[in-house]
């Protein structure tokens, strides 16, 4: 709810104002909603073979690594498929060892409470050059965007093409920070073009050490699409 209050902060001051009795315009809908009669429709959804998880591995940013042989730093978290694919599209520029990511969990451990950084890549097609007239299923509002398709791609500590903030080459992991990494992966993604595809965005969310984990699941190895859904 926290969120959405801060989405649509200016509605629900305006509602809290007239003591919740706007009955049109913006702010009625907007009541109309958090009564449930207005619906929020997610449009597009993905099939759900897309959103299969599986769990790779991240070095997190608030452990200092271990040093030694048959240490493992890194921790398991989790990657849906879309994920995996949007990835895939940016892998020339965007590769697993600039996003921190092994993909073998036998050098991975599991460590219940551990949700790695993620970026969420925004893509359209790359043929895509009018925006599609859509109405806000909250407010009712008209507006325009391109059919996006998003992929959370989790990331950790790495040394490989990540730079600090004079822009020297980081060589020790230890050293390596979040912000590091975000300003990589935004400079390697943001306005590319690959795979019929363009990256329009792309936002982060930190890395949380909450109360519990997905673990132990492999990326699955038949009826895996290669491709991202329909526009």
């Amino acid at each position: 709810m926290a969120k959405k209050h801060r989405r649509f902060g200016a509605l629900h001051k305006t509602l809290k104002d007239t003591n919740y009795s706007a009955t049109s315009g913006a702010a009625g809908e907007y009541l109309n909603f958090l009564k449930g009669t207005n619906k929020l429709v997610v449009a597009r959804k993905p099939d759900a073979k897309y959103l299969v998880r599986f769990n790779v591995g991240v070095i997190p940013f608030d452990i200092e690594p271990k040093t030694g042989a048959g240490v493992l730093n890194a921790y398991q978290g989790a990657m849906t498929i879309l994920g995996n694919n949007v990835a895939a599209l940016f892998s020339a520029t965007l590769t697993d060892a600039m996003l921190g990511i092994e993909r073998d969990l036998t050098k991975t451990k599991e460590v219940p409470g551990f949700y790695p950084a993620v970026a969420r890549i925004a893509t359209i097609p790359a043929t895509a050059t009018t925006k599609d007239s859509k109405t806000s299923g909250i407010t009712k509002r008209a507006y325009k965007a391109f059919p996006t398709r998003t992929g959370g791609v989790p990331y950790g500590r790495t040394i490989t093409s990540v730079k600090d903030e004079s822009g020297a080459t980081i060589s020790d992991i230890s050293k390596e920070t979040e912000e590091d990494s975000r300003v990589a992966i935004m400079t390697a993604v943001k306005g590319i073009t690959a795979g019929g595809h363009k990256c329009t965005s792309v936002s982060f969310s930190p890395e949380l050490h909450p109360e519990a984990g997905f673990f132990g699941v492999a990326k699955p190895t038949t009826n895996v699409p290669t491709d991202l859904p329909a526009n």
